[in-house]
């Protein structure tokens, strides 16, 4: 008797064995999959918290519905979604989007795309629900009483200067879908940045109360504001008003911006992805027009970081500290921002953004 209770227990802890090998990557993969694609909507309550880079901390609740469209290519789904401390939505689909407040009863629409999460409504759009990471360089499981976790190590982003990259999800034991994921990334300024979404009160398919094209058609209910051009900037045609500015390299160094040549002022910021973009095309007007031309960055905030970057990037061309004034008194309320001064100080014109523009401006001028 007790030799087969002895057999028993061994057998009982091989197939205990054989059972917790199978929770591997391959197996969660598989139930997630077979789940996922009996879903075709979903919609949740959820809080996500992001920490920048900087220190700064968004804590932001609010919900979401996510509606599956395979031939989208941006997201492969539709969604709306509101951000409950500002009460304003967002609806993408088809390429299109929505931007609502409900406070004021209006919204307007814009070309929708991957930018389109950083809106309040978009901040609630987890754009992974759907699918699970395959590609990354080591994944490790384990578990709790209620979650299978999956942690997962990326490569490095050696273009875009990001590493350390992590990502955290824990997934319901009996649904197989996500309650909360984690993500963490080092960029090559700053702390370590991390996203965290939390996910509640989850509903699929006919438990969704409403359809993202139901959420459209309330849009009738709502005023449309209509794009406006922009007004041309109350400085252009007139002179460039004194500007004096610390040294971003040496701020013992006050320096005030001349007009003895033709001036570009470019107006950026260290977390301002297109103004860095376009340092080397800057680079390259200060290059080609060296005896026509001085190019002055203004920067306002992070300081220590600007220089930084501007070091890592190779940029020569002069870089002062900026204010809050200044950027009042020329609108700046969008980056990069740039100014084109001509030799007898007169601001002739500006560019929301780089373009090729520029260039031609300068060439026109010189030639005058």
């Amino acid at each position: 008797m007790k030799r087969i209770l002895i057999i028993f227990l061994v057998s009982i802890s091989f197939i205990n064995c054989k059972n917790q090998q199978e929770i591997n990557i391959e197996y969660l993969s598989e139930k997630f999959n077979e789940r996922v694609e009996k879903i075709d909507r979903v919609q949740y309550n959820v809080k996500n918290i992001m920490t920048f880079s900087d220190g700064n901390v968004w804590n932001n609740k609010g919900f979401a519905v996510l509606e599956k469209k395979p031939s989208d290519s941006i997201f492969g789904f539709s969604f709306y979604g509101i951000r409950n401390d500002i009460n304003k939505s967002s609806i993408y689909k088809d390429g299109i989007g929505f931007q609502i407040s409900n406070k004021k009863n209006n919204f307007k629409q814009e070309k929708g795309g991957l930018h389109f999460l950083g809106s309040p409504g978009g901040q609630m759009i987890y754009k992974d629900f759907f699918k699970l990471d395959s590609n990354y360089t080591n994944v490790e499981i384990s578990e709790t009483e209620n979650s299978f976790i999956i942690n997962y190590e990326f490569e490095d982003d050696i273009k875009n200067k990001i590493t350390q990259k992590t990502k955290k999800i824990e997934l319901n034991k009996k649904t197989y879908l996500p309650e909360k994921v984690t993500t963490s990334l080092k960029p090559s300024l700053g702390n370590t940045q991390t996203t965290v979404y939390v996910f509640d009160n989850l509903k699929i398919n006919e438990e969704v109360e409403k359809n993202i094209n139901e959420y459209i058609q309330d849009l009738n209910k709502l005023e449309l504001i209509k794009e406006e051009e922009a007004k041309p900037n109350k400085l252009l045609k007139k002179p460039l008003p004194v500007i004096s500015l610390k040294n971003l390299f040496n701020e013992n160094e006050t320096v005030v911006i001349k007009t003895d040549k033709i001036t570009l002022i470019d107006f950026w910021e260290v977390w301002c992805g297109p103004c860095i973009a376009s340092f080397p095309k800057v680079e390259g007007l200060k290059n080609k027009f060296s005896t026509n031309l001085n190019i002055i960055g203004i920067v306002s905030e992070d300081k220590e970081n600007a220089v930084k970057l501007v070091n890592k990037k190779g940029t020569t061309f002069l870089n002062l500290i900026g204010n809050k004034e200044l950027k009042e008194i020329f609108s700046v309320n969008s980056w990069p921002r740039y100014f084109l001064i001509d030799k007898n100080g007169i601001i002739q014109k500006e560019y929301h953004g780089f373009s090729v523009q520029i260039e031609k401006d300068i060439e026109e001028l010189i030639r005058k």
